[in-house]
This record gives C-alpha cells, sequence and structure tokens, in this order.
C-alpha cells in the first residue's frame, strides 16, 4: 500500500488542527477534520447533519458490537433500531478506511489512530502544548476571557478523551499509544509543523 496516512490527536488549543493542515499543505495531500463527516455523509447516503449532531461525543448505548456501514444503514430505514452514535461511529470508520484505500491524506481526530491501526503507513501523532500557551491560543481564537478559556480547554479535553477512549482500546493522550507526541510550545507552529514535516518523509522514506 503506498498511500500515507497522518493521524493527529490533539488537546484543544494546542494548535494541533493548524499544524495538522500545515503538514497536509507541505507533503501535497489532503487534509480531513470535519470534512471527514462529509465525506463519510456522502458514502451512506445519509444527511450531514445526522453525524454533525453526534460529532465526537461520547454514546451513552454502546453494546460492544461491531456494525458494518451497510447493516447500520439497513436497520435504519427498516426501522428496526433507531440511528444511535455507535452506527453513526462505525460509518464513519468505515468512510476513515475507504479513504486510507483510496488517497494519502492527513486525519485530525475521529479515533483515526484506532481505526487505521493495521495500516502500514499510518503515523500517530499526538499534539500538546503548555497549559497557559494553551489558554492563549483559544483567548485569541475563540475572543474569550481566561476563564472562559480554561473553561473552554477543559471542557473540550473531557469530550474528546470520552469520545476516543470510549471507542478505542488505546488511551487518548498516552505516549505509548502513538508514534510520536509532541509539545507545540517548544518550537511554536511553524517549528512544530517544520519537526514533523522531516519526520515523517524519514519514517516513511518520502
Amino acid at each position: 500500500m503506498k498511500n500515507i496516512i497522518i493521524s493527529i490527536g490533539r488537546e484543544l488549543g494546542s494548535g494541533g488542527k493548524e499544524i495538522a493542515e500545515k503538514i497536509a499543505e507541505r507533503l501535497g495531500i489532503k487534509f480531513y477534520d470535519k470534512k471527514l463527516l462529509e465525506v463519510a455523509a456522502r458514502e451512506s447516503g445519509l444527511d450531514t447533519t445526522v453525524f454533525e449532531n453526534a460529532d465526537e461525543r461520547e454514546s451513552h448505548a454502546f453494546t460492544g458490537s461491531v456494525f458494518s456501514i451497510h447493516g447500520a444503514i439497513a436497520e435504519i430505514f427498516s426501522g428496526s433500531s433507531c440511528m444511535d452514535a455507535d452506527q453513526l461511529f462505525a460509518i464513519q470508520s468505515e468512510a476513515i478506511r475507504n479513504l486510507a484505500e483510496r488517497e494519502s491524506c492527513v486525519i485530525v481526530g475521529r479515533c483515526a489512530e484506532y481505526v487505521l491501526r493495521d495500516h502500514p503507513r499510518m503515523i500517530s501523532i499526538f499534539i500538546t502544548a503548555d497549559s497557559e500557551e494553551r489558554i492563549k491560543y483559544i483567548m485569541k481564537h475563540d475572543n474569550v476571557g481566561r476563564d472562559k478559556a480554561m473553561e473552554i480547554m477543559e471542557k473540550g479535553d473531557k469530550r474528546r478523551r470520552q469520545y476516543h477512549d470510549f471507542y478505542a482500546t488505546t488511551r487518548w493522550g498516552e505516549a505509548r499509544c502513538y508514534d510520536l507526541c509532541i509539545n507545540a510550545s517548544h518550537m511554536g507552529i511553524e517549528g512544530t509543523t517544520e519537526f514533523l514535516c522531516n519526520y515523517i518523509r524519514q519514517r516513511l522514506a518520502l
């Protein structure tokens, strides 16, 4: 398999999405974050809002079953079950696997590093940053005060952790669960991007 997949997890306010976009641009490959929901909707024939409403929220009805995209859709339209977050996750996961077969890309979040854990040319990266830097980033990006930025940071990280750890057997943000974890505060957005691009090129002999 020639396609390369860069999966990026990130703490809120770390600049992880911005870094991921720059990596995709420099490597000349596509970038997916929320755009992945559009891909999943198109492939499943469902409305994008169905995915957006359940986006990165922990499920309260997970049964541990493994759904296929076709089985999930069949159940939805037959009326035998309600569309729940677990079926949406299954459809999204299949969309991720299909993307990995078709093209090289950078994927942010979505448990992509877990979904594609057997992909031979996937590199998983987790981006963090110092708390103070993250607070400042959120204050500037969301135009909010310090207290509100701290609240957004804490709630955002909690939501991402719960979502990831519910569906994956690995743990969100734990170094042993990724190929590389990096603190973006040390080199900044541009420096971290350059470092990661060099790492990716060497790892995959690009």
